[in-house]
């Protein structure tokens, strides 16, 4: 009976202690705008915000720029107009010297990196706890984790503000999805957070079962 008790208080005490939770680091928001400039080491392998005060020629200087055409994908070139990095991101920050792309599209996470034997630049995807760390630890959603009604069971503690992300690990494509929350982050579009128990769809504007399938998140309060 008393331990019983013990562990009901410990459990009481954790839930009104943890009013507080964690936040997606700060790096995210203070992502490259269009038209801003960014630098790359050779010396050092890492981007930079600012110019280093390295040996010149190791410096490669780089502008972000937004395309017209529909999808808003950014590219980055050089004075010379040489393109030095792969299209498919909408929204890049960096991060402890890394540069990290996000595809609002595909829901997918990447790093832009120098590959020295070809010489270019690639983008290679971020493995989730990689992902997660950035993003401030929140629970995945995995878009394969869906059942074959595209729904999803997912528990939080109860009394406690709890994020969560979906990340995309099949070839689908969300082209105009969103979360239909108003608890949802304005800088990732699948990242999102939850207080009560709730119903959450990940849905296309123009709902159709079969070409745009909607997804529909059910949050349960659990451990």
């Amino acid at each position: 009976m008393f331990n019983k008790l013990f562990k009901i208080v410990i459990i009481a005490v954790f839930l009104f202690t943890s009013s507080s939770f964690a936040r997606p680091v700060d790096e995210i928001y203070g992502g490259v705008s269009d038209g801003q400039l960014i630098y790359y080491s050779h010396f050092t392998n890492k981007w930079y915000y600012q110019r280093p005060h390295h040996w010149k020629k190791s410096i490669l200087e780089v502008t972000r720029y937004v395309s017209d055409g529909s999808g808003s994908y950014s590219e980055y070139v050089s004075p010379q107009g040489q393109v030095y990095t792969p299209a498919g991101s909408n929204y890049e920050f960096l991060y402890k010297g890394r540069l990290i792309t996000y595809h609002i599209f595909d829901a997918k996470f990447f790093e832009i990196v120098y590959h020295k034997r070809n010489k270019a630049f690639v983008e290679i995807p971020l493995e989730t706890k990689e992902i997660k760390h950035i993003l401030g630890n929140p629970k995945v959603i995995l878009i394969s984790a869906f059942d074959e009604n595209n729904e999803i069971t997912v528990r939080k503690i109860p009394l406690k503000t709890q994020w969560f992300v979906i990340l995309n690990d099949t070839d689908k494509y969300f082209y105009r999805y969103s979360l239909d929350t108003a608890d949802k982050d304005g800088t990732i579009k699948t990242l999102f957070f939850v207080k009560q128990p709730a119903d959450i769809k990940f849905s296309h504007y123009i709902e159709d079962k079969d070409e745009f399938p909607a997804y529909k998140i059910k949050v349960r309060n659990g451990f």
